[in-house]
């Protein structure tokens, strides 16, 4: 059977495997260090979290216009922000307010659609076979959530108490269980997709080979697995997935380093003396001189975040497929 295979790599090969090697570094580092040392305490925890979202997470999303003036410039010329902005501000103030209204379907669809996100930006390649059959794209989008998900779901299996503990004081809900209820839905979701991440997983090392690449997801589950939760998600949402997605948005605006370096600088900057504007904030205002004992911190983190992510991956995977359907695909016998 002929098949194509579209191939899309934002990333030289070198650049690629350097990231990985980065990532898988700091995992084992990490794991190591909590072995010999312990957790710090969650006040900390809570503040490395937010420095390191602020420097790298906020340009990660800061940067969208970019992408949205590429995608609509074309047809609406100069005009292109007044369709770009109102749109994707009403999807993140609508995410943000449905936490507070449908908070169990707004968290597990979050963690759905972010799952969604992160696989497919992992993807070693956005493929799709001509003529092959449609499951395959079906395929390709389970395994980016089961694979992607993975520093959800073996938290979620693993972890489970310190996951309800953390949701207590994120989701704005009047509901004494419902922070129960979002971690049995989860855990219910884990234990179907941890399987189809394992096989994913071996295909993937099948596939690549001695590739370090494909060692990444075992890294995230490892750290996952053993470290606390606000460590393997900042770990993989700002070391891993952020640098990513920031690398290949260099790349596409074909921007040198010290360019693009300049071109995020002052929303770092702005975001971090947002973090420490906050910090004082609930310092002086409640009463406590540790930002992370104060729940209102790590709620306003987390929503804030999904506010963003969600226009965020919404955006970019248009973009992608506006990107695959430019290229032709490859032939292979």
């Amino acid at each position: 059977m002929v098949c194509g295979r579209v191939r899309i790599r934002f990333l030289p090969q070198g650049a690629r495997v350097s990231l990985s090697a980065f990532y898988i570094v700091i995992c084992v580092a990490v794991i190591a260090a909590l072995q010999l040392l312990g957790a710090p305490e969650f006040s900390v925890l809570v503040c490395v979290a937010a420095i390191l979202v602020a420097i790298l997470g906020v340009p990660h999303g800061g940067l969208d216009h970019w992408t949205g003036r590429r995608l609509l410039a074309s047809r609406f010329r100069d005009s292109w922000w007044m369709m770009f902005f109102p749109g994707y501000l009403t999807v993140g103030v609508a995410v943000a307010v449905s936490w507070f209204v449908f908070p169990l379907a707004t968290v597990i669809g979050f963690f759905l659609l972010s799952a969604w996100h992160f696989g497919r930006e992992d993807q070693h390649r956005i493929a799709k076979r001509s003529g092959g059959p449609h499951s395959w794209a079906m395929l390709e989008h389970l395994s980016a959530i089961a694979l992607g998900g993975l520093v959800i779901w073996i938290p979620a299996l693993v972890r489970a108490e310190e996951m309800t503990w953390m949701l207590r004081m994120i989701v704005p809900s009047k509901d004494a269980v419902a922070a129960e209820q979002i971690v049995f839905f989860t855990r219910s979701i884990a234990v179907v997709l941890c399987p189809v991440a394992l096989l994913a997983c071996l295909l993937q090392r099948n596939r690549e080979g001695q590739d370090l690449n494909a060692w990444v997801p075992v890294a995230t589950a490892g750290i996952a697995a053993s470290a606390p939760i606000l460590v393997s998600f900042t770990a993989y949402f700002c070391l891993w997935h952020s640098i990513l997605g920031l690398s290949r948005l260099r790349s596409q605006e074909g921007l040198k380093v010290p360019q693009f370096v300049a071109s995020i600088l002052p929303l770092s900057l702005m975001a971090v003396a947002g973090v420490v504007a906050a910090g004082w904030f609930f310092r002086q205002s409640l009463g406590t001189s540790s930002l992370g004992t104060v729940p209102e911190s790590l709620q306003t983190l987390f929503i804030g975040l999904s506010a963003i992510a969600v226009p965020h991956l919404l955006l970019h995977e248009w973009a992608g497929l506006a990107r695959r359907s430019s290229y032709r695909p490859e032939t292979q016998s």
